[in-house]
């Protein structure tokens, strides 16, 4: 089988949900899964559902709007739309009863509920567009496939259900599901992280032994820099896995981290395509014998915090594992790591605001320095480039290069 991923700007109207169709038909559908993500910022828009909802206000303006978003959507696709409203009911009617009879005063939990919907909803719109235009598909729960833990917002893949569920799709057949939802042994909805739409697609492609998986973009394939932020770009017709990673890591929004894993482990090949372009080949990234390093990657992360501490005696081995002990436990990832004998820093993401929870735990032992909102720049692959070219008026923090990769922390406000 073939594994399809759409994100959420493949969807994002009417319009874009007709040229989806027609990249599908033009591709061939047959022996497929397809992934599609919420429609358009719904993720965001319901985010603010669950925000307002925790702080006791009044949620349901924005229920009201993205409701009003997807009826319109309906208008513009279907004749015949009083059936197909219906189906869309059916979901929003589950929000507006769960806010209301809801007792479980946990936001992560909350969080999923809600937010995971998104995703339920826009599959059903584009699986019923799919079929009113004879493009046969079966709409399959992922809820039903993919089995987690209840670590909701960051949901962990029990993997031995999973694939167990999984391997009875018949490969005979089309089906259409989610991205970035499961549920737990409760069948409570959980996610795997945002942009967690690629990951799901990677595990129905491992469980599935696919032939390959496609995630369908906004962009030709893969450049080596965020053309947004640098000038000059390369497009990078294939990629390794080795590669991929890197870029991932280091926050290239391109590629889910979780996605690469699964596949690499089965050694699927991963295509990145246009949606806009669907006969171009886009970027292939494959496992490669010999990995080829003449690109050099441009990678900006901004809205992050560097983080220093500082002890009256030198470091030691204890200071540092209590340290990443935290980090551990709080599931922060670490993008660069500076250490000297009186000083320890990390420039880092705080997804879930988890930071300050880790200094008021350390700030009896350690002398904690924090900057918000900087910016790090890194260069895989760094060939003397120019630091000029992006550090302008930003203040650098802090410099770290060695023989293959290149970062600055900068202060975008330049004190």
């Amino acid at each position: 089988m073939k594994i399809y991923k759409f994100g959420g700007s493949s969807i994002k109207n009417s319009k874009r949900v007709k040229n989806l169709s027609k990249v599908i038909k033009s591709v061939g559908y047959k022996n497929t899964v397809i992934v599609i993500s919420a429609i358009g910022k719904t993720t965001n828009k319901l985010e603010k559902v669950v925000n307002t909802y925790f702080l006791k206000k009044y949620p349901y303006i924005f229920l009201f709007e993205i409701e009003k978003n997807h009826l319109k959507m309906i208008k513009n696709l279907f004749l015949n739309k009083n059936y197909y409203v219906l189906n869309i009911l059916f979901y929003f009617n589950n929000i507006y009863f769960f806010l209301k009879k809801n007792n479980i005063l946990n936001y992560n939990f909350i969080y999923d509920q809600i937010v995971g919907a998104g995703e339920l909803i826009s599959t059903k719109i584009v699986s019923d567009y799919l079929n009113y235009k004879n493009i046969k598909n079966i709409w399959i729960d992922c809820r039903n496939f993919i089995k987690t833990d209840n670590c909701f917002r960051e949901a962990h893949v029990n993997w031995k259900q999973t694939k167990k569920k999984i391997k009875k799709l018949n490969n005979k057949f089309s089906y259409l599901t989610q991205g970035f939802i499961g549920a737990d042994k409760n069948y409570y909805t959980t996610t795997l992280g945002r942009e967690g739409s690629d990951y799901t697609a990677s595990i129905f492609s491992y469980c599935l032994n696919a032939k390959s998986q496609t995630t369908w973009k906004d962009v030709p394939g893969i450049l080596n820099a965020d053309p947004k932020v640098f000038k000059k770009t390369t497009f990078l017709k294939s990629l390794s896995f080795e590669e991929a990673f890197e870029l991932s890591y280091y926050g290239a929004s391109i590629i889910h981290i979780n996605t690469l894993h699964p596949l690499k482990k089965k050694k699927i090949t991963l295509y990145v395509r246009s949606f806009f372009l669907p006969k171009k080949k886009g970027t292939l990234i494959k496992k490669k014998k010999q990995i080829n390093f003449k690109n050099s990657f441009f990678i900006l992360k901004k809205k992050t915090i560097l983080l220093s501490f500082f002890i009256k005696k030198n470091f030691v081995e204890k200071n540092l594992s209590e340290i990443f002990n935290f980090f551990s436990k709080k599931k922060i990832k670490i993008l660069l790591i500076q250490y000297s004998s009186i000083s320890f820093t990390v420039c880092l993401e705080d997804k879930f605001n988890k930071i300050m929870n880790i200094i008021l735990n350390l700030k009896n032992k350690f002398i904690i320095k924090k900057i918000n909102n900087v910016e790090l720049y890194t260069i895989i692959h760094y060939k003397k480039y120019n630091e000029k070219n992006f550090v302008k008026n930003k203040k650098i923090l802090l410099r770290q290069i060695n023989l293959d990769t290149a970062q600055w922390v900068l202060n975008q406000n330049g004190t």
